[in-house]
């Protein structure tokens, strides 16, 4: 059975989250004020969420369509993902647990054919998503963006939180909490990971 041909573009992954980490140190750096750059960094990092969650179960079903059905290998430099976080994809869709074999009987230099990587594809319920070479790059460039975004948030977001409970400020977690829209526990633990990262 022949593979079908895609001409997958590959995001510059690592282009792409150098200038989105550039652009949020850049713009949370410039905040003076620990309050206003605490809100700014929780808004960062709750858009990076929402993205990343309507996102990247889309982009992990068109990966997976692509390898299951059209045989498309390689496709974890188009996800932006390291080559065993695309296997553990696999092997979580296909047996419900990262560390399951999809090998045929287990033998790990047999690899399924074809017709078997279809079927078990079928039998696991992963989709066959007909343009998902169309859309695979876009959805994983989107979600290297917000991850960066995320993770270059996270520590002015810990540092202020933490800032915010010192002199001469000394907020509450509970006001903490209501100025970022989250709870007084989330609150409470970017303060303690700042601590940490402090080397308390």
């Amino acid at each position: 059975m022949p593979t079908p041909h895609h001409n997958l573009t590959i995001p510059a992954h690592k282009n792409l989250r150098a200038e989105a980490e550039r652009q949020v140190k850049d713009e949370l750096g410039a905040i003076a004020r620990p309050d206003d750059r605490f809100k700014r960094a929780c808004e960062i990092v709750q858009q990076a969420d929402l993205e990343v969650a309507a996102h990247a179960e889309e982009r992990n079903q068109a990966a997976l369509s692509l390898w299951f059905y059209d045989g498309v290998r390689g496709l974890d430099k188009v996800l932006g993902i390291l080559p065993n976080a695309y296997s553990e994809m696999r092997r979580i869709a296909l047996r419900g647990h990262k560390k399951a074999t999809i090998n045929p009987g287990g033998d790990p230099n047999t690899r399924m054919t074809a017709e078997q990587r279809q079927a078990a594809a079928e039998e696991a319920g992963v989709p066959h998503i007909a343009d998902a070479a169309d859309r695979l790059p876009s959805l994983s460039a989107t979600v290297s963006v917000a991850t960066a975004r995320r993770k270059a948030a996270m520590p002015f977001l810990q540092d202020s939180a933490l800032v915010l409970t010192e002199e001469p400020y000394e907020w509450s977690t509970d006001r903490i909490a209501e100025l970022g829209d989250i709870t007084p526990k989330y609150a409470r633990d970017l303060k303690n990971a700042a601590k940490r990262r402090r080397g308390h």
